[in-house]
């Protein structure tokens, strides 16, 4: 269906085309009804006149004579009606026909009146007809005049003017005219009064929204207008929408800045390192160095470069595959990889999974969360340590807990642990190498699947607990 254009081109605000649309609704709804009313209304009079006709015949009949040739009145004069002796509007013209037409008797009420033409039926029965009488509307009543033996003698004829019932007709019809034109003129006014006043929100919101700038999402469309409806709804809506975009941008500023910093600093180190290297001939060895110092900041690029990419593929995850994982064999598949460099550093790796523990979700997805929690206790857990990792499971929820005997944090420092790039300013965590990317990942990823994500630590040097939750049917045991 297509939308109705603007009449040359011109610009219509909502509120006058609602005026306009409610003003043409209710002139049609009123002139339906005014039609209606005036109809029924003129029916109604004609009923009501022809039951006045119906009447004077009743009352006239007895005093009709057909026992002898043509018909006549007779002691008409103790007639109690006077009606067709009245003139004007309450008078009854009564005139006895022939059979052929001719007329035998008028009432003296004709005087003063040209000759009423006749309009007999064709057919013998009653009848009645409407016309036209000296420029004045008539009703005129035929009865047919039967003798017993079914002998037709005549006509009664009984007519009454209906102009004043056509006067009362038009004037109704004026009111009617008047009331309607009156009745949408004002609803007009006050339509668009209204439509003005309601739509009054969406000009402030128009308003508001115009002081919003890409450079700064920090202004609100207003909400409070007195009342809690549909405009209410839109701007919190769109207040949400706006808070979204300023934490996306917001994310996004931070990202470029923090990813330029990470990638900067070795780089700068890098170009040093050659610089030096490159003042004056050196030795093999000593090039060997210089050449292994630019190697380590290369693998720290690397290493960002990768939690760049993991954490901008852990944001486009608006809608996460899910399938059926076995989390209990992830879980050992994982661990499993980690065996060699755990002994290398002297850290003894645990196991406590409980079989067949599953989750809906992506293996792939699943193992970047176990990767990134047992690689960030394996960094931080000093030799002669442990690391345990816990999988289990009930009708409700399946739980991944990953524990480790490491630095620990502090309660400040785990407010922050989840934040992008951030890596805790001690020597123990700043002598690792790492992109500080690993756990903001792990919590997208969880997020996405509707997990929570928790990390505990009684102190520094009293270890650390990182616990993953993942809730309703998307836990349960498999056979």
């Amino acid at each position: 269906m297509e939308h109705p254009r603007p009449i040359l081109g011109m610009r219509q605000s909502i509120s006058t085309r609602l005026t306009l649309w409610y003003g043409l609704t209710l002139l049609v709804l009123l002139s339906l009804f005014a039609i209606f009313s005036y109809v029924n209304f003129h029916i109604s009079l004609h009923r009501d006149f022809d039951r006045h006709l119906t009447h004077e015949q009743h009352q006239l009949m007895p005093f009709v004579r057909m026992d002898e040739g043509s018909p006549a009145f007779v002691s008409l004069d103790d007639l109690r009606s006077v009606a067709y002796q009245t003139d004007g509007t309450y008078g009854t013209y009564v005139r006895l026909l022939s059979r052929g037409g001719e007329e035998l008797y008028r009432s003296p009420n004709f005087q003063g009146h040209i000759v009423l033409p006749l309009d007999l039926p064709k057919e013998v029965r009653e009848q009645t007809v409407s016309r036209n009488w000296g420029g004045k509307p008539s009703r005129t009543r035929y009865t047919p005049l039967v003798r017993p033996d079914g002998a037709l003698t005549g006509w009664l004829e009984i007519t009454g003017l209906e102009w004043s019932f056509h006067q009362e007709l038009y004037r109704l019809g004026r009111a009617f005219i008047i009331g309607i034109l009156l009745s949408v003129l004002l609803a007009i006014a006050g339509g668009s009064l209204l439509a003005r006043r309601a739509l009054r929100p969406v000009a402030a919101i128009t308003d508001a929204a115009n002081t919003i700038k890409a450079t700064d999402l920090s202004a609100r469309l207003p909400t409070h207008f007195g009342v809690q409806d549909e405009m209410t709804d839109l701007a919190e809506t769109f207040n949400s929408m706006i808070e979204r975009l300023e934490a996306s941008f917001n994310r996004e500023r931070r990202f470029s800045s923090n990813a330029a910093h990470e990638l900067l600093t070795p780089l700068t180190t890098m170009r040093s390192s050659v610089e030096v290297a490159l003042r004056k001939e050196r030795d093999i060895p000593k090039y060997q160095k210089t050449l292994q110092t630019i190697l380590l900041d290369v693998d720290k690029m690397t290493e960002t470069v990768r939690g760049l990419l993991e954490l901008s593929r852990a944001e486009r995850l608006a809608e996460v595959p899910r399938t059926p994982v076995d989390l209990s064999r992830l879980s050992r598949d994982h661990m499993q990889w980690f065996q060699e460099r755990a002994k290398g550093r002297g850290v003894q790796l645990a196991l406590s999974i409980e079989p067949a523990v599953s989750v809906m979700g992506e293996a792939s997805l699943l193992g970047e969360v176990l990767d990134n929690l047992i690689d960030n206790a394996l960094k931080y857990t000093p030799q002669g340590g442990r690391i345990t990792l816990e999988v289990e499971g009930d009708k409700h929820e399946s739980r991944l807990r990953v524990s480790d005997s490491g630095i620990g944090f502090s309660p400040e420092q785990g407010e922050q642990l989840f934040d992008r790039f951030y890596r805790a300013d001690i020597s123990e965590v700043q002598a690792q190498s790492g992109s500080g990317l690993g756990l903001t990942v792990v919590r997208m990823i969880v997020h996405a699947y509707g997990g929570v994500l928790s990390a505990r630590s009684e102190g520094f040097h009293q270890g650390s607990t990182f616990e993953v939750r993942f809730p309703h049917g998307d836990a349960r045991h498999v056979s």
